[in-house]
């Protein structure tokens, strides 16, 4: 054989093994689009969804009446970030943040995000200052503690409220008691669908080892929550939610 046909060949040789390499790199992105990191050190493992309504008494009442109330639907979500036995290093959460929210418009009222409360005065309050703008970052700490913003280093809960906060009014003498749920959107005359809404959010789970971002997609109220009063939502299997890596 003589010297050119061999160098031929190398090279013949040498272009198969960079396409088969070049396919195997291309392969493995594919499927890390597709599938996400596949041993992370903690997994969102459930997503609860708490749908309801209350009312707010009015700071004006110049007629004196009994009731006198904004009416607010609420959906309190909770997620789950729980350390994964099969990761062999040695690993703890950092911080946990919620942010880019992106929501449709509802047909009725006004939808805003906020924080849980950081006062004794109940877990959420409606005021401007829990309002969450752009990210709500849970710090890890020894236990989880919702009014100061922290999550267990070993895993635990994030939560937040995405609250509807001017569906209607309620104005009467009539009623001797009401029930703050869902059944106070009947008396709004207000249809569920009027405030249906999709919500979309990235979950940021920042450990020691790296962080990693996944993008979770709601639709808000769940269930008949005017009939039953108070509606939930719970998602154990959070494997349809990808998460990939991403730089510090």
């Amino acid at each position: 054989m003589n010297t050119e046909k061999r160098e031929k060949i190398k090279l013949a040789i040498m272009l198969g093994l960079i396409i088969i390499a070049f396919g195997i790199a291309i392969s493995i992105m594919l499927k890390y689009n597709q599938e996400g990191e596949a041993n992370m050190p903690f997994n969102l493992s459930e997503i609860i969804v708490i749908s309801s309504a209350e009312g707010k008494t009015k700071t004006e009442n110049p007629d004196n009446l009994k009731w006198n109330l904004d009416i607010i639907q609420y959906n309190d979500i909770y997620l789950q970030i729980s350390k994964n036995n099969n990761y062999n290093k040695n690993s703890y959460i950092e911080s946990v943040s919620i942010e880019n929210f992106h929501f449709t418009d509802p047909k009725v009222g006004n939808t805003r995000v906020y924080m849980p409360n950081s006062t004794e005065n109940g877990l959420f309050s409606y005021e401007d200052n829990y309002l969450i703008n752009r990210t709500l970052t849970f710090n890890g700490a020894e236990t989880d503690n919702a009014k100061t913003l922290e999550i267990s280093s070993q895993g635990g809960n994030v939560l937040f409220r995405v609250a509807n906060t001017e569906v209607g009014e309620y104005i009467s003498n009539d009623d001797a008691e009401i029930t703050h749920n869902g059944t106070l959107l009947a008396k709004t005359g207000v249809a569920l669908e009027d405030l249906k809404i999709n919500i979309s959010f990235d979950i940021v789970i920042n450990t020691n080892i790296s962080k990693y971002r996944g993008t979770v997609n709601l639709e808000l109220p769940c269930g008949d929550l005017i009939t039953q009063g108070t509606s939930q939502l719970d998602k154990k299997d959070c494997t349809d939610i990808i998460f990939k890596r991403e730089n510090y």
